[in-house]
């Protein structure tokens, strides 16, 4: 029963992390990872960008649009300079999702997909990524791991309602002698053990799938490396640390109860 509460108090957040894997924020990481990864995208923008032909006159216009970022103190940042750039920037083209950490370190690369996104239309952005299905997403990425941990809160969920009718609907309850519940015990535990397991798992990919989603809402995410984020500092050195307290703590309160059980039994053969 205790294994069912948590999974239905922790379903909500997943399914509600899987809604919201598809807004402003995830949508901006696809952009910049499609520009991490796709050189036929950059060229896509830069031609959507600066050729009138593309239909997108009076909006992206040549003249209408300067790719320039000023940042102050005589710093001028040219766009369309990164994008064509060659692989001495651009080192990641057919990567995987994980590349974008890599990429988007490179402060150039970041401040240019900041800068473009606002102004390229999104409506394109979806329309080369449906033509070209092996493009790697974010959202993918987040949708990976929300689905399946959402899949495995409900399976737990459901295990645990189908132990507990099992053993509603068992004779162990008026089986005084404990035989009854005994043979239950020796399937029902086992299962227990794994909805354990499988509630763990689920806690670890739900973990893993909220920094992904806090990641693609902070424009700022990789400016420190990929670890240098408070995300992975607290991962790092308040979770895993005391994660593994808890561990080795409850193995040794197990150790010394199989002991002291051992011993009780060997105590009472002698006496």
């Amino acid at each position: 029963v205790s294994l069912g509460v948590i999974y239905a108090l922790l379903l909500p957040s997943a399914m509600n992390l899987q809604n919201v894997g598809f807004d402003d924020g995830v949508q901006s990481k696809n952009f910049m990872l499609m520009l991490c990864t796709q050189p036929d995208f950059r060229s896509y923008v830069v031609e959507t960008m600066t050729d009138p032909s593309t239909g997108d006159v009076g909006s992206y216009a040549p003249e209408a649009f300067d790719w320039n970022v000023t940042l102050g103190r005589g710093m001028v940042l040219n766009t369309k300079t990164i994008l064509e750039s060659d692989s001495s920037v651009w080192k990641w083209d057919g990567g995987h999702p994980e590349a974008l950490y890599k990429c988007g370190e490179v402060k150039e690369i970041a401040a240019t997909a900041r800068a473009l996104h606002e102004h390229f239309p999104k409506w394109r952005s979806d329309a080369y990524a449906l033509m070209n299905p092996k493009v790697p997403l974010w959202s993918d990425h987040l949708n990976a791991m929300t689905s399946f941990g959402m899949c495995i809160f409900m399976s737990g969920l459901l295990g645990s309602l189908m132990l507990y009718i099992s053993l509603s609907l068992s004779s162990g309850r008026e089986d005084e002698s404990g035989k009854t519940l005994e043979r239950w015990n020796s399937l029902g535990f086992p299962l227990l053990g794994l909805n354990l397991a499988f509630l763990m798992a689920a806690i670890i990919v739900l973990l893993f799938a909220n920094d992904a989603y806090s990641e693609s809402q902070d424009p700022f995410f990789v400016r420190s490396g990929r670890m240098g984020s408070y995300a992975k500092i607290a991962l790092v050195a308040v979770l895993l640390p005391i994660i593994l307290i808890f561990i080795v703590g409850s193995i040794l309160a197990l150790l010394r109860s199989c002991r002291s059980v051992t011993s009780g039994e060997a105590e009472e053969s002698q006496a």
